[in-house]
């Protein structure tokens, strides 16, 4: 078993200040005998866990997936993000993603988290299955079929099998089920201010276990209509909580202090004029005078917000709407990197749980329930966005001309996509599902066709045989069990 990834947590409780240090530095005494076996501090491991999947949900997956789906685009000549714009993703690409960031550190502080407290303190048990589940959840839907039964098995399972996508979702479920069982139970030691997700409430654990279900059973629409009806009903007849306002967002909240800042903040110096909001979004919120613009974009020009048309970033310009303080964080000056980069990851919100129940009302003939939802869900995305009351009313009132002129069910999807700025993957789920936002793919594409699935890493496919043979002409093609296809 790895050693549990501290740079992170030490980071956080020294920010925090809620944690001694002596256990931290006597964890890491230089005259521990490196033959013993070392067990973190419970709270410790918890930070490192959260944190991982903090910094990962807002990496190396969300540019990708966010370019794919046209949130974002690439700029500045021969550089990566122009490479991933037009469609060059290589196996390469993927092997720090897919061996390090998800399996390396996230997965397998978790599980450590898992087997150190199930026994004695199963609420930090509960909170890492949880966790396991919402990041398999990406996992799959990003890469297809993936290690899940036999993962994390570390020494005593080096190569482990594949499992197929439609399996893991089986298996999410039941995870996360033994998750919300887990933290009702009583444990000797009970999260605090460890968690640094939700401060140790496990009723928001909960409800962000049902939320997750619903996504995934949303997935299942309209491939496996009958299924996703099914499942959502019965979660909701069941009396199961859920998401009732912002404050249940599933969140990692980052600092203004230096490298403490949240990693799509960091990015952007570190790769300056690289990562541009995509004209397919701009346009898209341009057309409706959306109020959001005004924190999710900076003007170009002067009271205007320019977007980049994926695939042009060839021709080096930086003329153009850059990300703004809803991704960034408060500003600290007038210069184009002077953030304070404290803006939050959000991973799962509530207002992307209202824009599910909107699209499962549409699909099931309740069109009351329906626009009701989806008004819910867009309030809470102008809440998140800081936008004033008199102008989300405003806004607000668009929504049944919006469903006139394009229907019911493509108005929830393309406001979930304005929702669900920052989030990685999801957005570019519910476009291979419902074909919404309708693109079209990249200026000087490399492949045919939008990219429906990541490619394997190839250092885990020299290390693994099991691992699936998936060629760059398959990126194309439907991977994932709920992928309708083009």
């Amino acid at each position: 078993m790895r050693i549990p990834h501290f740079t992170k947590y030490l980071m956080f409780t020294a920010a925090l200040g809620t944690f001694s240090l002596t256990a931290c530095e006597d964890f890491l005494d230089i005259n521990q005998s490196p033959n013993s076996v070392l067990t973190p501090p419970t709270n410790n491991l918890l930070v490192a866990a959260e944190s991982d999947l903090g910094f990962l949900m807002g990496s190396d997956v969300h540019r990708y997936s966010s370019i794919f789906v046209q949130q974002f685009a690439g700029q500045g000549g021969l550089v990566q993000t122009v490479d991933y714009d037009r469609y060059t993703v290589t196996a390469t690409d993927m092997n720090n993603l897919w061996r390090t960031s998800i399996y390396a550190d996230a997965q397998a502080d978790m599980k450590k988290l898992i087997e150190q407290t199930q026994a004695t303190s199963p609420k930090y048990a509960g909170i890492a299955k949880i966790m396991q589940a919402f990041l398999f959840t990406v996992t799959t839907d990003a890469f297809g079929d993936i290690p899940f039964s036999q993962a994390l098995q570390f020494e005593a399972q080096l190569q482990p099998a594949y499992d197929k996508s439609e399996d893991v979702y089986t298996g999410l479920i039941t995870l996360i089920n033994s998750g919300i069982d887990d933290i009702k139970k009583q444990s000797t030691l009970t999260p605090g201010s460890d968690d640094l997700l939700y401060g140790g409430d496990m009723l928001k654990w909960e409800k962000l276990a049902n939320a997750l279900k619903l996504r995934i059973y949303i997935h299942y629409y309209p491939k496996i209509s009958a299924t996703a009806t099914t499942n959502i009903n019965t979660l909701l007849t069941s009396g199961a909580p859920l998401m009732t306002s912002t404050a249940d967002n599933f969140q990692m909240v980052f600092q203004a202090l230096s490298n403490r800042t949240n990693p799509i903040d960091q990015f952007e110096p570190r790769r300056q004029n690289q990562f541009f909001p995509s004209a397919t979004l701009v346009d898209l919120m341009n057309s409706k005078a959306d109020p959001r613009r005004a924190t999710y974009f900076t003007e170009f020009p002067a009271g205007q917000y320019t977007g980049v048309v994926n695939g042009t970033g060839t021709v080096v310009s930086t003329s153009f709407s850059r990300m703004h303080t809803y991704l960034r964080g408060a500003r600290t000056g007038t210069g184009v990197q002077d953030y304070a980069g404290d803006a939050p990851i959000r991973m799962l919100t509530f207002a992307e749980q209202n824009l599910i129940l909107a699209e499962f009302y549409q699909r099931t003939g309740n069109t009351a329930q329906a626009t009701k939802f989806l008004t819910d869900g867009v309030q809470a995305s102008l809440s998140m966005a800081s936008v004033p009351a008199a102008n989300a009313t405003t806004y607000l009132a668009t929504l049944p001309a919006q469903i006139a002129a394009k229907g019911l069910l493509r108005t929830i999807i393309e406001e979930k996509f304005i929702a669900n700025y920052g989030v990685a993957v999801e957005p570019w789920s519910d476009w291979r599902r419902t074909k919404f936002p309708a693109i079209t793919p990249s200026v000087g594409a490399t492949l045919p066709a939008i990219p429906r699935i990541l490619p394997y890493s190839d250092l885990e496919r020299v290390t693994n045989p099991n691992t699936p043979a998936r060629s760059s002409s398959d990126l194309t093609k439907p991977q994932v069990f709920w992928d309708p296809g083009a």
